[in-house]
């Protein structure tokens, strides 16, 4: 049976790409303003939060076939 938290381990990485998507497009617009700080600090949460997506993402699936290869 499905629970609330395997919808919301599910929609973590989710999460993480929006997050990801919406620092990839602040630092696109900051990248010729000038602005050195908010570019640098854009880009670092930018590439943070694609990491995470990815390691959430690959534990999910690592999770996931654990309890399916138990059941087996």
């Amino acid at each position: 049976m499905t629970t609330i938290l395997e919808y919301l381990a599910y929609c973590t990485p989710v999460v993480f790409v929006v997050l990801s998507r919406l620092y990839n497009l602040k630092f696109n617009r900051l990248r010729g303003t000038g602005k050195i700080p908010d570019i640098e600090g854009a880009k670092r949460r930018q590439t943070l939060f694609s990491v995470l997506a990815i390691l959430s993402a690959l534990l999910v699936v690592v999770i996931q076939s654990q309890f399916f290869f138990r059941g087996l």
